[in-house]
This record gives structure tokens, sequence and C-alpha cells, in this order.
């Protein structure tokens, strides 16, 4: 990727991008990979949260229904989008932040941390330990699953993969994508909240001006609140 000044003739394709990615809606870009980051949540969920693995299980055992996705600067044709990948039934939910490359500008919340990603694996044994510090998880995906995430999209028959890592101490990770090449792409900051309780119930009403943009685009949800629009996090007072 080149990084000149952004009015030079080579950047229009990438500026092209950036305009189609901000028009798209955050299930357009991330909603192909859902399922293997919800499936990586449910897996650590007993470990970010003790205790919390039995109830993960059993919803999974009843539940008919994949993980609701929600896309919380949608309408907006924002280059950073945010979304929450989750349950409001378990109350448990991943919230994602995303960027196409340098379209990112910042500021980011604290809750975005550059865990390393680096060709050739090295990711540690499988499984969740109880005494992980950070644990990983790939999985083989389609490449049209992960081309929305992807300057250049991957040939047909290119051997893709998604990369799911999280910092147990913080429970916040990236995803990251081998596009076939067998190089890590970092595409996606998240972090797993579960509300010990679940607040007053309320839902998207937009009053507070958040401290890390600025900006008046607080999501409330049950047990905590998050920025549409940079996605700086506030669990509720009471809440773990």
């Amino acid at each position: 990727m080149r990084h000149g000044p952004r009015d030079t003739p080579d950047d229009a394709p990438q500026d092209g991008r950036i305009a189609g990615w901000a028009a798209a809606r955050c299930d357009e870009i991330v909603g192909d990979i859902r399922s293997p980051l919800w499936r990586f949540t449910e897996g650590v969920a007993g470990l970010l949260y003790p205790g919390l693995g039995p109830a993960v299980a059993a919803a999974g055992r009843v539940t008919k229904w994949g993980p609701v996705l929600l896309g919380l600067n949608d309408e907006r044709g924002a280059d950073v989008k945010i979304g929450m990948i989750g349950s409001e039934h378990l109350g448990l939910w991943t919230v994602l932040r995303t960027s196409l490359g340098r379209s990112d500008h910042g500021p980011r919340p604290g809750w975005c941390v550059d865990l390393p990603v680096g060709p050739g694996g090295g990711f540690g044994s499988d499984g969740v330990r109880e005494d992980a510090r950070i644990v990983s998880g790939v999985e083989d995906v389609k490449p049209a699953d992960v081309a929305p995430l992807l300057f250049a999209v991957p040939p047909p028959d290119a051997a893709t993969r998604l990369l799911a890592r999280v910092d147990v101490r913080r429970r916040a990770g990236v995803v990251a994508v081998d596009a076939g090449d067998g190089m890590w792409q970092r595409r996606l900051f998240f972090t797993v909240v579960f509300p010990a309780r679940h607040g007053d119930g309320h839902h998207e009403t937009y009053r507070v001006v958040c401290p890390v943009c600025g900006r008046r685009r607080l999501a409330q949800f049950r047990g905590f609140d998050v920025c549409s629009d940079c996605g700086w996090l506030h669990i509720q007072s009471g809440s773990g």
C-alpha cells in the first residue's frame, strides 16, 4: 500500500474504494465473518468472564438463530464502521471497529489493542486454557467472505484464513486476514462486553457527548454505552 500524498493520481483507485466502503452497511462489510467471530467469542467467553461459559453453552444448544449484527453508524457514510455482534437475550456482545487502510484517522477508544499478528503462524497452543494471557483462533474462510475487508479482492481459489486474537485481561483483540499470500493483515478491532447487570434498558438514545471524539452519538444499551462514531465504550456503574 502506498503512503504518498492523497492528491497523487495513484491514489484515485484507493480513494474510490474508501468511498464505496463508506457507503456500505456494516453487514455488507463484516456480515460474512459474523459466524466465525461469534464462535470465537463463545469459545473464550468463559475465560474473559469466569462463570459465563455454562450459560453460553446452554444458550448455544437452544438457540435456532445466529447472533444479531448491528451497524451503529450505517446511515452516515462513515469511513470507520462501528458495529456489534451478539445476543440481547444472553447479554453478550462483541463491539467492532473497522476501517479500510489509512481512512482511519482516529481517535480510537482505549480498547483498540494492537496485538501482534505476523506471517507464519506462531499463535500458541490450540484450545482455551485457564492460564492463557492471549488466546488465538484461526479458521479457513472463503475468499468472498473476507473480500469486503480488503483493498484487493483475493482470487476465487485463494487459501484465505481468518485470525481472531484476544488479550484476556483487557477483553480486547484483533481480527486479521490472510488473503492467501501467508501475510496477516490486521483488519478489525474488537472487545467483548458482558455487563453484570442489564442497566435501565435505554436503547439508541443520543444525548451524551463522547469524551474521545466529542460527538453526541452515544448509543445506550442495557448495561453499557457505545459511541457510534469512534467506538468509545462505557460499562454502566454496577456492571462488570
